[in-house]
């Protein structure tokens, strides 16, 4: 039998996070350090100048049921085309272990990068970079239940020329390989 394996959201303090699945569920990035799937109350302020973001959003996958096997060669990737409208990016990277998200809620969240987020493993970039032809490799591996693997992190970016309103959705692709019978 193939392992179950799900992705989780990771939200509030380090000490005890809130790890929400939302492997077939939607997962909107907002002003503030929550899951949400519709919510608007603490949307990103479109800024008059620079750039304002979301908190980060902390994902890993979860390995829920296995037998006999390794659940490894873990891949993170977009469809390589930015279809949130003008005005508005995203960047990412994975990280080592889980650092909570922070900022100003209903305005701003503080922008991701390696000194705010001291265990990303590189600079955040671009993640329509990361596709099916080169995705971003995740290390780690399990042959037990639980957390396995690093975090794939991601932040919006929104700029003075971002449209008012929810943005189009995009879909991010968690790839692995399964040996369990």
């Amino acid at each position: 039998m193939s392992a179950t394996v799900s992705i989780r959201r990771w939200t509030g303090s380090s000490g005890d996070p809130t790890k929400t699945d939302i492997t077939s569920i939607n997962t909107r990035a907002n002003a503030e350090d929550a899951h949400s799937t519709a919510g608007t109350s603490n949307s990103i302020l479109i800024p008059e100048a620079g750039s304002n973001y979301s908190y980060w959003v902390n994902t890993r996958l979860s390995v829920d049921t296995i037998s006999g096997g390794t659940v490894d060669n873990i891949k993170w990737y977009s469809d390589g085309s930015n279809g949130f409208g003008t005005g508005v990016t995203c960047v990412g990277n994975s990280a080592d272990d889980y650092v909570q998200a922070t900022g100003t809620p209903g305005e701003t969240g503080d922008v991701l990068n390696e000194t705010n987020n001291t265990e990303l493993t590189a600079a955040p970039t671009d993640v329509f970079g990361f596709t099916s032809a080169s995705p971003k490799s995740i290390t780690g591996s399990a042959s037990t239940t639980g957390d396995v693997g690093q975090f794939f992190v991601y932040q919006m970016v929104i700029g003075t020329t971002a449209g008012s309103g929810a943005t189009n959705q995009e879909t991010f692709t968690w790839q692995y390989d399964d040996t369990s019978s």
